[in-house]
C-alpha cells in the first residue's frame, strides 16, 4: 500500500449505487466514506434558480483542491472536517462533519476516477457499471424521497446534465479502473463483490509489504 490507510476509489454513473454500497462496505471493514458530492464547488452567491439548473456532473463543479487535501490528510492517518451540503437548496453550509481517522476510506463519486490528483492515493480503483434505465430509477427514488426534489426537476437534470456528462466523461473513468463491477443486480450483491475485492487487494498488499 502507498499509504498508512487503505484508500479505495469508487466511480460510476449516478444511480449505480455507489453511496449505498460504499457505506455498507465501509461499515463492515471499520472504514469511512468520503463522498465527492459534498465537495461541490461553492455557489452560494447564485440565486436558487441558477443553483438548481447548474450542471453538477461536470468536473468544474467539484472543489478538487479541497477534496484532494482531505484525501491526503486521511491517507496520512488524520481526521478531516468534511463539508456539509444542503441538497434541497443546492448549497454548501457553514457546518463541517468530523470524519475520524480509520484504516480504510472509500472515496465515492461519479468522477472519482476522472481527476489526476485523488487517484494518486487510491490502492484500488473500482467502477460500478449499470444501464441508464436502472440508474435513472434509483436516482429518481433518491432525489424525490431524500432530497425533496420535484419529479420534473429530476427528469430535467437527468436528461440535460447527468446523461450528457456521463456519456462524455465516464468511458475514460471506466478504462482507468482496476476492477469493473456489474451494478445492475441488487445492491447487497454489488456490496459483497466490492467487499471481497477490497479484502483480496488489501491482503495482497499486506503480503507484498508495499
Amino acid at each position: 500500500m502507498s499509504n498508512s490507510v487503505f484508500i479505495v476509489g469508487l466511480g460510476g454513473p449516478s444511480g449505480s449505487g455507489k453511496t449505498t454500497v460504499a457505506r455498507r462496505v465501509a461499515a463492515r471493514l471499520n472504514g469511512q466514506v468520503i463522498s465527492m458530492e459534498v465537495y461541490s464547488a461553492e455557489s452560494n452567491h447564485l440565486p436558487f434558480e441558477e443553483r438548481a439548473k447548474r450542471n453538477y456532473d461536470e468536473p468544474e463543479a467539484i472543489d478538487v483542491e479541497l477534496l484532494e487535501s482531505h484525501i491526503r490528510s486521511f491517507a496520512a492517518g488524520r481526521s478531516i472536517g468534511a463539508p456539509v451540503y444542503d441538497f434541497a437548496q443546492h448549497l454548501r453550509t457553514e457546518r463541517r462533519e468530523h470524519v475520524p481517522a480509520k484504516p480504510l476510506a472509500i472515496v465515492e463519486g461519479i468522477l472519482a476516477l476522472h481527476f489526476a490528483q485523488p487517484p494518486y492515493y487510491f490502492d484500488l480503483s473500482v467502477y460500478l457499471d449499470a444501464p441508464e434505465d436502472v440508474c435513472f430509477h434509483r436516482r429518481k427514488v433518491r432525489d424525490i424521497t431524500e432530497r425533496q426534489r420535484p419529479l420534473e426537476l429530476v427528469k430535467w437534470q437527468y436528461e440535460n446534465t447527468v446523461l450528457p456528462a456521463a456519456r462524455r466523461y465516464l468511458p475514460h473513468c471506466k478504462s482507468c479502473a482496476n476492477l469493473v463491477l456489474d451494478a445492475k443486480p441488487d445492491l447487497d450483491t454489488v456490496g459483497n463483490s466490492l467487499y471481497n475485492a477490497i479484502v483480496q487487494r488489501y491482503a495482497a498488499a499486506a503480503r507484498s509489504g508495499s
